[in-house]
């Protein structure tokens, strides 16, 4: 059973998703860990999930209006914790545990060159997702298709679009091979498994009894619902 730690181990009060604390957390319990990646308005990458500092600083800007320089200094959530770079965070797990990185923004050719070198000398497991296809297929055109990349499925959509993705989803989708893992909400697992019979990792799982429900699907959990033992022992 492979068990990803959803943005770290974190709790938002002491502890902040997609930061170093987080993450050295999940190394303390020796569990895999999922983070997320955007660019900043000079093009570092980072590890943040949202799109805007909202939620987590209570500041009104974008990530990608911001420069580095200006997003290091800014503090999350009333905590000495910041913003990490992806290259604090290889530096950190350093091969120890697998990684689970989403891409969250568009990346060029250009930042896929950057994602590349940042993980060209990183001795680990690593994989790639989106929620973008045409970025995993723009991926496999790039010297990173030599990670497991695979394509993350939505049910956030409501009325025709809802309609239209999911034909999207299982008339076409489903059916392609240019990735290599699909990535879906819970509530679609059922779904998907009628027409996916490939790698599937399962998200976001949060109790006990969702952990013991949806292992049975998957050998790969993306979790906030953590077992004290070794997740390569459960």
């Amino acid at each position: 059973m492979n068990i990803y730690c959803h943005r770290g181990i974190f709790d938002n009060k002491k502890i902040i998703e997609n930061t170093i604390p987080a993450f050295i957390k999940a190394l303390e319990d020796n569990l895999n860990i999922e983070l997320d990646i955007r660019l900043t308005k000079d093009k570092r990458i980072v590890v943040f999930h949202d799109l805007n500092l909202e939620r987590l600083a209570g500041i009104s800007k974008k990530i990608n209006d911001i420069s580095y320089k200006e997003l290091k200094t800014i503090k999350l959530l009333n905590t000495n914790a910041t913003i990490p770079t992806l290259e604090d965070v290889l530096r950190l797990v350093s091969g120890k545990v697998n990684l689970l990185i989403e891409i969250k923004d568009f990346f060029s050719k250009r930042d896929l060159d950057n994602l590349n070198r940042l993980l060209l000398d990183y001795n680990g497991k690593v994989l790639l997702q989106s929620f973008n296809p045409l970025l995993i297929r723009k991926l496999n055109l790039s010297s990173l298709k030599r990670y497991s990349n695979g394509v993350l499925i939505t049910n956030k959509y409501q009325g025709l679009k809802k309609t239209f993705y999911q034909l999207y989803i299982y008339n076409y989708l489903l059916k392609r091979k240019y990735y290599d893992f699909i990535a879906c909400p819970k509530d679609l697992v059922f779904k998907v498994k009628e027409k996916y019979n490939d790698e599937l990792f399962i998200w976001t799982i949060k109790t006990k009894e969702e952990y013991y429900k949806y292992k049975k699907y998957s050998n790969n959990l993306i979790s906030e619902y953590i077992k004290k033992t070794n997740s390569k022992k459960n």
